[in-house]
């Protein structure tokens, strides 16, 4: 537990999942780079955020008990100190957050956010691989295809002019350029839970970017999320930090995109295209 005031905590997690919004959302970040303290717990924030995005289970309800007791046992232990580090630089948070009366209220965000953290470190999610690194997942591949390439651009397939010249496990990247007017841009190359994902980036004449991403052997089971069907084919479309995310299967592998601003129908588009003729 951190000894931040409440209300910040509060202000924290709206920050992390997006719920802030307008003025508030800009003061709050102007907080949080003055900070180096409220940069790491910010940090922190958005790592369980992805982690709820991530977690398509129930946890048991002894286990909301006992995450509500340990908040409750943390919270009288704190309660004195944290009166004296009231800020008077501004009023409360929850008296300028809609539905908060209390700091009790913001505290239940965060005591979710807590739990699903508790949920994912019992393994529940999966939990680490084999290795010891950290398992393939939806959301790490979303990371990925957000991230910056590491690789150069690669060429048309000249023996197949529909793919590209960079393939896992034998599936080719698809060729997009004379079609939908987005060329490849980069590449990188990462290792998750000892599978390799090769990811894809390609631009268009807008400056819009996608990240393509196939990763090698089985693809892990995913949830959550809204499915649309093409040709058969079911894509599930999830969020990454604000960001639409499509995922699907091809050939039993997982395949991810990602795009920021980009919208759910123009990945699916991408995605799709193509399908109709597979097996």
């Amino acid at each position: 537990m951190t000894e931040l005031p409440r209300d910040t905590e509060i202000e924290l997690a709206g920050l992390a999942d997006g719920s802030l919004s307008g003025e508030r959302r800009e003061e709050a970040f102007a907080r949080v780079r003055g900070s180096r303290e409220l940069q790491a717990e910010l940090g922190q924030q958005r790592r369980i955020v992805e982690l709820m995005a991530a977690a398509d289970v129930r946890a048991p309800q002894s286990l909301h008990r006992q995450v509500e007791e340990m908040f409750v046992a943390s919270g009288r232990k704190s309660d004195r100190a944290r009166s004296k580090r009231r800020s008077t630089s501004s009023r409360p948070l929850t008296a300028r957050l809609p539905g908060l009366t209390s700091p009790r209220a913001g505290l239940a965000a965060v005591a979710a956010a807590a739990l699903l953290a508790v949920v994912v470190t019992a393994g529940l999610l999966g939990g680490p691989s084999h290795s010891g690194s950290p398992a393939l997942s939806v959301q790490r591949a979303a990371a990925l295809t957000l991230s910056a390439a590491t690789g150069p651009a690669p060429a048309e397939d000249e023996q197949h002019r529909s793919q590209l010249s960079v393939a896992v496990d034998g599936l080719a990247f698809p060729y997009w350029k004379e079609r939908f007017g987005w060329r490849s841009s980069g590449t990188r190359s990462d290792e998750i839970g000892g599978r390799t994902v090769r990811t894809v980036f390609y631009v268009n004449g807008g400056g819009q970017r996608v990240g393509y991403a196939i990763a090698s052997g089985r693809a892990p089971v995913t949830g959550g999320g809204t499915v649309v069907r093409r040709w058969g084919v079911p894509y599930r479309l999830l969020e990454h930090n604000g960001t639409t995310v499509v995922t699907w299967q091809r050939a039993g592998h997982l395949c991810v995109m990602a795009g920021r601003g980009v919208s759910a129908h123009t990945l699916v588009s991408l995605a799709s295209w193509g399908s109709e003729h597979a097996a």
